[in-house]
Formats: structure tokens, C-alpha cells, sequence
């Protein structure tokens, strides 16, 4: 039975008040109007008032599916995965490299609560929540009777261990930052912990499911100390048999797992950095999958008589961001007139094959809360324009000038970092060139990339660049507030990813006001209010949202991409 089965059940018996059923539903993501309906239609008739007349309504006004029955899975086998990038550390706190690390960390660690398929939340080792009445104090009910795979047991205890190894300030994670709503962590008993916030934080349930809430041995840690990140220890389906850095991870089966074995004997990933490697060993069978397919590739593969392509919509945006403290990036009409000189629908149709989505959002379609804002179709005509009202005229060489200026800069990019970067950023220079505009492109080193970027701005030279983000809790807030939020100093390097030094305190304000309010839609409203705003504002040129790719022999079953990039494979198997 699901929690939200359960909970209806209890509401139908009156087994809990209608206060508590309004605070337990919103915590699992039911929209205020639907709760409404389930109260209604869950309300005691004059007639016939005991509980057992009441019927409980179809789950259709909710849009809760159904589970779909599976056939049986074959038990055993070996899949072997390429992936786009290589596993350095297996710590869940740290993972480092993006995805592939963190595919491996879903494997070997369990979170409180995690992610269906379409990124709703679902009971992890907590089977049920609540939310206190002030919506300040979080209560998870834990599984009993699991244990990590060093044996040791899975309590309240390596709970309040792991966020507080997080929250220390001398271990070392960019992680961190998605903790520090926490404030108070108390256990009421082995299987009972209490999480408390100074203010209400409605995206609480996204945040523990991100990778870095994967429950970690405290045990284990204590034990092997920087060793840990090797040898990691969790209560996942599959724990760690082998694993060389860089190389190769080998993971086996967990017999003993809580929810009952996994279908696989043994999950070997290997990096594969070049795409038509990664494509050639899917074809030959030496790989039974590989994500980050080409979208040329794509096609082929699909036709292919032992290949197949799974494609998820992405939550990951691209867009092409401006420094504005540097000139001419300060003016909003030269902002507006560089994103309707870009021809996006081009990019997506020619580079992606249309295997992306054209923005018209700073927040990509697939993602909870997205509103669209403004579309900045392709208009070299209105660019000028907005060129001329600025104060831009055409001086001799054909660039526009003002005040004696060229409005000439770069773009930095680096060229494999992004899928079809260098391209992305030829097809925009080549539009800013038919509006006046000289841009240049400043290729750096991908490994080096972010020694030019995060940097206080005395210390940043950069003028526009090309970036990528994936919000990879999975909803609408930390996307916002890691982009757009304001940096709290000039003086040093940006707190998250606001490398544009944007500024907007109303933005800011309505931010606050949907991550202290745990009504979704309430949220919902606070959010598109700020995509309006940032659309308005331009203080960055959305591109798009690429398409998931990852190519899979016909014979391997029960793999997901969630929409935050992660290829799943806890329920993959072979036929």
C-alpha cells in the first residue's frame, strides 16, 4: 500500500483528523484543490454518519495511478554500463563527478525518501512523514530491521550521523548548502527522528532525496576515515565489490536488502568518455548501456536489431549568461536585443535533431512549477532596434559603436563540457554578427573551466558565457534560488552558481516566499511571478532543454532516467 493509500484509509476510518490529513497530504505533494475534493467526498453524510458508509472517491481527481503489474524478472546476469564520465569517490556526501558518480551512489545508498519515475516523492527508509502544525518540525517513522552492509544497524541514530557530517563545515562538500535549513535534529527513538527548520521549507522532502541524502555506515566512517570514499558502505540493493578510480566500480547484489533482492548479479560501470565509443560498444554488446547518446546516434540506434533508446525530457537547461557588471551587459535593452538575436529553434532543429526543447523560461518545461515567461523569438529587426534605442549606430567597420566604444566580447566555453558546445556558441555569434555585434569565442580547457569563473569580480574576466545547470532535487526551487538569487558580497567568489551577479530583490523576496511555504500552490504562484521577472529583466539568453538519451540492448529491462540527468538501474535486469 503507498502513503497516500494509507493515509486516504485512515481519513475514510477516521483514524486521523482533517487537520492532520491536510498536513500530511500537502507534505506529500497533493495540490490544495484535490485535498479539498478528498475531503468532500470523504465527509459524513446527514444520513448515514458512521465512517463505515462512507465510499472513498476514485483516485482519478487526484491523478494517482495505479501500479502497473509487471511480469515476473529473471534473476542474475551482468550489465555492464559506459558512461560519459569517471567515478572518482563513492562517498554520498561527495560524489564529485556528474552524473556518473552519482548513479553509482543510488545504487549503494538509500535516502529517507527518493524519486519515482516522474519525480514524485515516495517513502525510502522512511515509511511515512508529517508535518508539525507551525510546519517547522519534520517527523520520519523509519524502517525497522535493516541493516548497512557492514552489519551495522540502520536507526535514528545514523540518520542524525549523517546530516551532521554534512553540516560540519571541515568536511569538505559543495553539498552543504542543501542542509543548512536544517536547525535542530532530535530522535525520539531508534526509529523515530524529528527534523526541525527556523522557518517553514516547502521543498524539505526534494532536498532529502538529492544524492548526498543517501544514509551513510556511521560505522563505516568512523572506521576507515578518508578511506570511506573508497570503500563505501550503505543499505542499497547492490554494494561494492571492486573499485578502481577513474577505471572501474563493481558492484554485486545485496542479498539482504529491505525491500528484497535485486534482479541483477553484478553492475559494472566503466568511463567511456568519447560518444562513439560509448555508441560502438553498446552495438557490439561489450556495453548493455550508455548514456549520453548523441542525438545523430539516436535514430540509428532505435533502428538497430539489438539496440533501443530510452528518452526522458530533461529538467537540465543551457543558456548563454552576461556578466552584468561589465558594460555593455548593465543595459537591459542590449540584453533583450543579444537573446532575439539568437535563433534557437535553429539549434534545437540542426545540433539536436529535436531532441531538445526550446526555452521560453529561465526553468525548463519538465519541471514542477515551470511557467512560461517570454519566448525572444528569433528577430534580428526588433534587435537592431532595441541596438538603436540603447544608443548603438554603425561605425565604419560595420560594428556598432557609442561613446567611440565597439560593442564587441567574448564568449567562454570550453568544447565537450556541454553537448554541441562549440556549435551552440557558433550559431549564436554568427546572429550577433548579422545584429553589429563582435563576439569572439574564448575556448578554455574543461577541466580548467571553473578556475575562470567562480572568482570574486575584481578577479573575473569573463563577459558572456555558455552554462548548464541541472536543479538535481528535482524541483523549481533550488533552481531559482542557485541562479538568480543575489550574492551576498561583491568581494568574494559567488555563494552558488549566480555567476552573472544578478540582482533583482523582488526576485529575491518571492524566492523566499515560495521556499517558506509548503502549499504547492502557493509555490507555484511565487515561482512563475519570478520567471516572469528574470524573463524581463534578460540577465541571460535561454537556449534549451536536452533530451535524456541512453542507448540499451533489447534484452535489459527496468532501467530509468529520472529528468534530473540520473540513470537509474536499482530495478534494472536482463531478459
Amino acid at each position: 500500500m503507498s502513503e497516500f493509500d494509507r493515509l486516504l484509509a485512515e481519513l475514510v476510518t477516521r483514524r486521523v483528523s482533517r487537520r492532520e490529513f491536510i498536513m500530511r497530504a500537502t507534505a506529500l505533494g497533493l495540490s490544495a484543490s484535490s485535498i479539498a475534493a478528498l475531503l468532500a467526498a470523504c465527509a459524513p453524510a446527514p444520513a448515514a454518519p458512521t465512517p463505515t458508509a462512507v465510499v472513498p472517491p476514485t483516485p482519478t481527481p487526484v491523478a494517482v495511478k495505479p501500479p502497473t503489474p509487471t511480469p515476473a524478472k529473471p534473476i542474475g546476469g551482468t550489465l555492464v554500463y559506459a558512461q560519459n564520465m569517471p567515478i572518482k569517490e563513492l562517498d554520498s556526501i561527495n560524489p564529485q563527478t556528474y552524473p556518473a558518480s552519482y548513479e553509482a551512489v543510488f545504487l549503494l545508498y538509500d535516502n529517507l525518501v527518493t524519486f519515482d519515475e516522474q519525480l514524485n516523492i515516495v517513502p525510502g527508509l522512511a515509511e511515512r512523514w508529517e508535518v508539525s502544525p507551525d510546519q517547522l518540525t519534520w517527523t520520519f517513522y523509519l524502517r525497522k530491521n535493516v541493516k548497512f552492509h557492514d552489519g551495522t544497524p540502520f536507526n535514528a541514530e545514523a540518520v542524525k550521523f549523517h546530516i551532521e557530517r554534512i553540516l560540519d563545515p571541515k568536511v569538505v562538500t559543495p553539498n552543504r548548502t542543501l542542509w543548512l535549513h536544517i536547525k535542530r535534529i532530535q530522535i525520539v527513538d531508534d526509529h523515530t527522528i524529528k527534523l526541525g527548520t527556523e522557518k517553514p521549507f516547502g521543498p524539505m522532502l526534494n532536498y532529502l532525496a538529492h544524492g548526498s541524502g543517501g544514509i551513510t555506515s556511521p560505522t563505516a566512517v568512523q572506521k576507515l576515515g578518508k578511506e570511506f570514499t573508497a570503500r563505501p558502505v550503505g543499505t542499497g540493493p547492490y554494494k561494492l565489490q571492486e573499485f578502481t578510480p577513474g577505471v572501474q566500480v563493481v558492484l554485486v547484489r545485496n542479498d539482504d536488502y529491505f525491500k528484497g533482492k535485486a534482479a541483477l548479479d553484478k553492475i559494472v560501470m566503466k568511463p567511456v568518455l568519447e560518444p562513439g565509443a560509448r555508441v560502438a560498444m553498446l552495438e557490439t554488446g561489450e556495453a548493455d548501456l550508455a548514456n549520453d547518446i548523441p542525438a545523430e546516434e539516436a535514430a540509428r540506434l532505435e533502428k538497430g536489431a539489438n539496440t533501443r533508446v530510452i528518452r526522458q525530457k530533461g529538467l537540465r537547461t543551457f543558456w548563454l549568461e552576461m556578466n552584468l557588471l561589465k558594460k555593455p551587459f548593465d543595459d537591459p535593452k542590449v540584453r533583450q536585443a543579444l537573446a532575439y538575436a539568437v535563433d534557437k529553434k535553429s539549434m534545437v532543429k540542426n545540433l539536436f535533431l529535436g531532441y531538445a526543447t526550446v526555452l521560453d523560461s529561465p526553468a525548463a518545461p519538465a519541471i514542477k512549477g515551470y511557467k512560461s515567461a517570454q519566448k525572444y523569438e528569433y528577430d534580428l529587426e526588433r534587435a537592431k532596434r532595441l541596438l538603436a534605442e540603447a544608443g548603438w549606430k554603425p561605425g565604419p567597420t560595420g560594428i556598432l559603436e557609442k561613446d567611440g566604444q565597439p560593442l564587441k566580447f567574448t564568449i567562454n566555453t570550453s568544447e565537450g563540457e556541454y553537448p554541441k558546445d562549440i556549435q551552440v556558441v557558433e550559431t549564436a555569434q554568427a546572429g550577433f554578427k548579422k545584429i553589429g555585434v563582435d563576439a569572439t569565442i574564448w575556448k578554455v580547457e574543461a577541466a580548467a573551466r571553473w578556475g575562470y569563473l567562480r572568482l570574486p569580480p575584481a578577479e573575473a574576466k569573463y563577459e558572456m558565457l555558455l552554462f548548464g545547470f541541472n536543479p538535481s532535487t528535482g524541483e523549481i526551487n533550488q533552481h531559482l534560488r542557485q541562479i538568480f538569487y543575489s550574492n551576498p558580497t561583491k568581494e568574494k567568489a559567488p555563494l552558488a552558481w549566480n555567476l552573472m551577479w544578478y540582482s533583482n530583490p523582488e526576485v529575491d523576496r518571492l524566492i523566499d516566499l515560495g521556499e517558506t511555504n509548503i502549499d504547492p500552490a502557493k509555490r507555484a504562484e511565487y515561482y512563475g511571478k519570478v520567471q516572469e521577472l528574470i524573463a524581463a529583466d534578460a540577465p541571460l539568453i535561454y537556449l534549451y532543454a536536452v533530451d535524456l538519451l541512453v542507448g540499451a540492448r533489447k534484452n535489459v529491462e527496468g532501467v530509468v532516467i529520472w529528468p534530473t540527468i540520473f540513470t537509474i538501474l536499482r530495478d534494472a535486469y536482463k531478459r
